[in-house]
Formats: structure tokens, C-alpha cells, sequence
């Protein structure tokens, strides 16, 4: 689908670029969100009309996202998980999280200005790129811990305090390692006490422990019987 772009796209074009896009891309992002046009004879006409406003306003828009840039005072966005010893996240931390937590420090922004490529699903102290405009990004420090104990911390030694490498294909602290290790111990002498209650039990019911000592019983107790026998 060829479309006019109404502002500069990262890897597309800058304003007023004619480009052939998917058509999904087109209807579901490009056209809704007013970032370009379909490439009508009439739409090709229209922009060239407005192509000068269209421009004035594209670097008004610019330098005010670039003065709140220069003049912003967040630098940090704290968000508080639940997640493992290892440092895995019970669930994950979207975009969307991201976005809410920023304008709830006071700049409003929504999901798809937030940088992020991934899923996040672990504990971490990185860098998050935030699109105030097109040619304008900033970055945020993006502290995901499970206290704000933690998170200060995090922010003063400059990394998630979870150190994690990678084991058997699980990642895992230090801590939650040792808490493994301690976990075995107790389960393997969980493990005696059974077989020694098992060996108590079948000594109190005077039951053999194998088949020769079985044997070597049941001739003693012929012995007795036929020794009394013989008394008889």
C-alpha cells in the first residue's frame, strides 16, 4: 500500500515521503494514528497544499519536545514486583506498565512512546528510551525491584542486585543456589529417616531383611521343633 507520511518514521521515511507499506501496518497504525495518508491523487494534492504548514508545525512540535527534554527532572522510573529468589518476575513488565508509571511522575505519555522490544520478566536496573517526537528520544533509568528497600539499592550500586548466571538453562542468584543446595540436604535425609523408620519397623516385627536370613530362621525353628520332639 503506498501512503504519504505526515511525520518523520524511524526506519520509513521523514514527512512527506511517499512509501509502499504492509497494508496491515497501514490500517492498523500508520492511518488511525494520523502519522500518514493513503496516496490518493487527491491526498498528493492536499499535501502539497499544506506541505509548508505541515512542516512549521513538525519543528514546533520538535522543539518543544526537545525543551521538555532539556528541562526534565525525572530520571529514574521505580517499579515494584513481585518475583523469585533468582529474580524471575511472577508475570512481566510491559510497555504499557512502563507508560503508566511515567505519567504518574507527571509526563504523559502512552505505551507506544516507550522503547522496548522485549518483554521484561526478570529484576533489573536499564536504560528505557522514551519518544517525546519522532527525532526526539530520551532516556529513563527503569528500576524493577521487589521493595523500594531494594530498589535503593539497585539505584546506588548501579545494577539489579540479583547476580545471575546461568545453570543448567535456569537463571539464579548466589542466594537462591545456596537455598537449592540446603533444599537436597534436607530432602536426602528426609529420605534416611524413611529407610531407617522402614528398618526399625521391620525389626520390631521381626521381619527379615533377606530372603538367606529367612531361610537361616525357619531351619533353627525345625531344629527346636524336632529336638522337642525327641523329649516328647
Amino acid at each position: 500500500m503506498n501512503i504519504i507520511l505526515l511525520e518523520r518514521i524511524e526506519n520509513l521515511g521523514q514527512i512527506g515521503d511517499l512509501v509502499k507499506v504492509k497494508s496491515g501496518y497501514a490500517r492498523n497504525f500508520l492511518l488511525p494514528k494520523g502519522k500518514a495518508v493513503f496516496a490518493s491523487k487527491e491526498n498528493i494534492q492536499t499535501f502539497e497544499d499544506k506541505k509548508a504548514q505541515l512542516e512549521g508545525e513538525n519543528i514546533t512540535k520538535k522543539k518543544e519536545a526537545q525543551d521538555l527534554a532539556n528541562n526534565l527532572k525525572l530520571k529514574e522510573i521505580v517499579i515494584i514486583r513481585a518475583a523469585s529468589e533468582s529474580g524471575q518476575l511472577y508475570g512481566s513488565v510491559s510497555a504499557k506498565d512502563i507508560a503508566k508509571e511515567v505519567t504518574i511522575e507527571g509526563l504523559s505519555i502512552d505505551k507506544s512512546q516507550v522503547v522496548l522490544n522485549k518483554t521484561l520478566k526478570t529484576l533489573s536496573f536499564e536504560d528505557v528510551s522514551l519518544r517525546l517526537h519522532p527525532e526526539v528520544h530520551i532516556k529513563l533509568k527503569l528500576n524493577i525491584a521487589r521493595s523500594f528497600e531494594e530498589a535503593k539499592e539497585q539505584s546506588k550500586s548501579g545494577k539489579a542486585i540479583i547476580t545471575t548466571e546461568t545453570t543448567g538453562g535456569d537463571i539464579r542468584s548466589e542466594r537462591a543456589q545456596k537455598d537449592a543446595k540446603r533444599f537436597e540436604k534436607k530432602r536426602h535425609a528426609k529420605e534416611f529417616e524413611k529407610v531407617d523408620e522402614k528398618q526399625t519397623e521391620s525389626e520390631k516385627n521381626n521381619i527379615p531383611k533377606n530372603n538367606n536370613e529367612s531361610k537361616l530362621l525357619n531351619k533353627k525353628e525345625k531344629k527346636v521343633e524336632k529336638e522337642d520332639n525327641k523329649e516328647n
